[in-house]
């Protein structure tokens, strides 16, 4: 009897994003005899090397022209307006068109999606083999799992709960889709924080068995140098406006001694933002783009880093923190999401949400002026926090033993 794994993916292995999995893949090509990779990314080339055990399907579930048409009959389902009522007696929301459609659409991609996956289970899986379903967001794909069951009583079915399919509020309808749907008919919802635990908690009021938390990680990599001197600020996200790095800017150009600032990450703003960098910081900076997983980890196990910097507006707990963690790298980072459970005063500092200017430069400045084995420190326990709480070799088998006793 083999154990074999669906794994539905955004991106992975395609493209630039989702580059976190990529510390997750190994230990589950160990765990599984066997993983079919199902992406919705259908135009982008492969980026990522793939264990020999995983298989690699593409399909794309945005609906076509006649299924956005068919997805009105949505509206004659029990499920719409079981969801319908949800939304008016637990969340105490209003009704709206983009709500409706967000609904609707959902339902019809389920079906559609469904109908593909029982192709794959038919292609990849014989009757005694015993079936894992993952979706590694809570989206449409992951409602779509709640469906499975009715053709395969036996799949264990469970998904992550990340950022911006947990908080309402990162959608521009200020709304997600049929979340007590997830909660009560997959085998798991493993948030990766428990802020979006305690939120999806606090949404219904209840607890759920299902509910679970489950840490991603990052593999051991070498301490990066340390350079007392030279005072060097890293930040990596995508250059978005959530990521608040303006705000970012505005606070470096306050910074009354010498430093360098290299930003890894690309984006649709860059080009304002490095027009802003150039108008107001004082010191050297460097936009070094999007770069490979494999790149961002040699850079930061060889540059001399004296701090890394995240003032996000929105997180769940960011990979990029771990992983400077895991090279003993200190972090400034705002209390959003799941930030204030991996940054405290032990390996940097948390400051507010929407802080200001004056505040997140008083903060580096603090850094800056802690002393030379205050630094070092730092440093330590920031090594200590990734390896007792982001450690991929460990959460990630631990993810697997709690998959494996669904």
């Amino acid at each position: 009897m083999a154990r074999i794994l669906l794994f539905f993916t955004n991106d992975y292995p395609f493209g630039k994003d989702e580059t976190f999995i990529e510390n997750e893949m190994p230990v589950l090509a160990k765990a599984f005899d066997k993983i079919v990779v199902i992406s919705n990314d259908c135009t982008n080339k492969q980026t990522r090397q793939i264990p020999k055990n995983v298989s690699i399907e593409r399909y794309s579930y945005f609906l076509n022209k006649l299924n956005l048409f068919i997805s009105l009959t949505g509206l004659f389902t029990t499920s719409f307006w079981a969801e319908m009522k949800i939304i008016k007696t637990i969340y105490k929301k209003e009704y709206s068109f983009i709500i409706i459609k967000t609904i609707v659409q959902t339902l019809q991609k389920a079906k559609v999606f469904n109908k593909k996956i029982d192709c794959i289970i038919a292609k990849y899986s014989s009757a005694d083999d015993r079936l894992f379903a993952y979706s590694y967001w809570a989206d449409d794909t992951a409602f779509a799992l709640t469906l499975l069951k009715k053709n395969h009583p036996n799949i264990k079915t469970f998904c992550r709960a990340h950022r911006w399919d947990v908080y309402f509020e990162e959608n521009r309808s200020r709304y997600l889709p049929f979340r007590l749907a997830l909660l009560e008919n997959l085998d798991a919802v493993f948030a990766i924080s428990e802020h979006g635990k305690t939120y999806i908690e606090t949404l219904f009021l209840r607890t759920f068995q299902t509910l679970k938390i489950s840490h991603l990680g990052v593999s051991e990599h070498a301490i990066c140098p340390f350079d007392y001197e030279h005072f060097t600020i890293v930040s990596i996200s995508n250059i978005i406006p959530v990521k608040n790095l303006e705000t970012l800017v505005n606070a470096l150009s306050l910074i009354p001694f010498k430093f360098t600032w290299i930003h890894i990450g690309d984006g649709v703003h860059r080009s304002n933002l490095e027009r802003c960098a150039s108008s107001k910081i004082p010191g050297n900076y460097q936009f070094l783009g999007t770069m490979p997983n494999n790149e961002v980890i040699t850079f930061l196990e060889q540059t001399p880093v004296s701090l890394f910097i995240n003032v996000s507006l929105s997180e769940g707990i960011p990979v990029a923190i771990m992983e400077a963690l895991s090279c003993g790298i200190p972090v400034i980072a705002t209390n959003v999401g799941g930030n204030g459970e991996i940054v405290t005063n032990l390996n940097g500092i948390l400051i507010e949400e929407r802080s200001d200017e004056k505040t997140i430069c008083d903060a580096i400045t603090s850094i800056r002026n802690t002393s030379f084995q205050e630094s070092l420190k730092l440093r330590q326990n920031a090594l200590r926090s990734w390896n007792e709480g982001y450690n991929a070799e460990i959460n990630y088998n631990q993810f697997v033993e709690a998959v494996f006793s669904l």
